[in-house]
């Protein structure tokens, strides 16, 4: 095990972690000087009293046991741990370094403007699959259980990492595939919702203004028996039928066409509507 000491001075701040084992030096902390890996902390290593000492400036972050002490996980917020962990991971391995060095307890992660931060240990061996499992645990314990979406991922990844050798890469690239469904599927079904009430709204729009012209003038959209068999070319000098005039229609049937109704209101067959305008006669007028 370790053990550790925050020390805060004017203009910064350190995470001082001891080993109890000698220090050696080796190319680990040279390549991580050379070459640095957003989301681990700086950090240097010194001899101490037959102890290895490593330094890590935390530069005033808050700990992930400090943030969630205040106020629970979100889904976004696992989710960003963890895909921030994988390219870390990745990283590392790419500089031969060993991923295991990773501390992954929530005492020593670190969080500044959505962007974790870990403590690479050199010469420790936390396991990591076991590490990152006893974070899921963390997840679990510290989750806002009002969202539906962070109780899964949490609950999921805790599942997932009870297998001996587990494989973070795929369960996130599973996670956000069903994600990805979930989200299209949601979409889908707002999208039906919403053309739903744009029908149910234009229907009883429409209804409404049937109702108040045939309480105001009769029911100006049923032919008498003259208009059946009245024949359209008698419109001329009345009315032009509008091109691509359509049918106004509900859910459940089709009313009859504006079309005869604006042809009756034309010829004043049921009195003389001065204040009855149509579509149609600012277009004539301004001709």
């Amino acid at each position: 095990m370790f053990q550790t000491q925050f020390e805060s001075k004017l203009n910064q701040s350190n995470l001082h972690i001891y080993l109890d084992k000698s220090y050696e030096e080796d190319y680990q902390i040279p390549m991580l000087q050379k070459n640095p890996i957003v989301g681990i902390l700086p950090v240097r290593g010194a001899a101490l009293d037959g102890r290895s000492k490593y330094t890590y400036q935390t530069k005033g972050f808050q700990t992930m046991a400090v943030i969630y002490e205040k106020k629970p996980i979100q889904q976004q917020e696992i989710q960003l741990l963890a895909m921030e962990l994988l390219q870390i991971i990745e990283k590392l391995e790419n500089y031969m370094l060993n991923p295991n060095c990773l501390i992954l307890d929530p005492e020593y992660i670190f969080l500044n403007e959505k962007q974790w931060y870990f403590c690479y240990l050199p010469g420790w061996d936390g396991k990591l699959t076991q590490s990152f499992h006893q974070l899921t645990e963390y997840f679990v314990r510290t989750l806002d259980y009002g969202d539906t979406n962070g109780i899964v991922l949490a609950y999921e990844l805790h599942k997932a990492t009870l297998q001996e050798n587990y494989n973070l890469g795929e369960i996130m690239k599973q996670y956000e595939a069903h994600e990805e469904e979930r989200k299209r599927t949601m979409e889908e079904w707002r999208e039906e919702q919403r053309q739903n009430r744009n029908r149910l709204m234009f229907g009883e729009k429409a209804e409404g203004v049937q109702m108040r012209i045939a309480e105001d003038y009769g029911n100006v959209f049923r032919l008498t028996e003259e208009e059946e068999q009245y024949d359209p070319e008698d419109t001329k000098g009345y009315y032009e039928v509008e091109e691509g005039m359509q049918a106004i229609r509900e859910e459940g049937g089709t009313w009859k066409s504006w079309r005869k109704a604006a042809k009756r209101l034309k010829r004043n067959r049921w009195g003389s509507w001065n204040d009855f305008i149509l579509e149609g006669d600012e277009d004539s007028d301004s001709m």
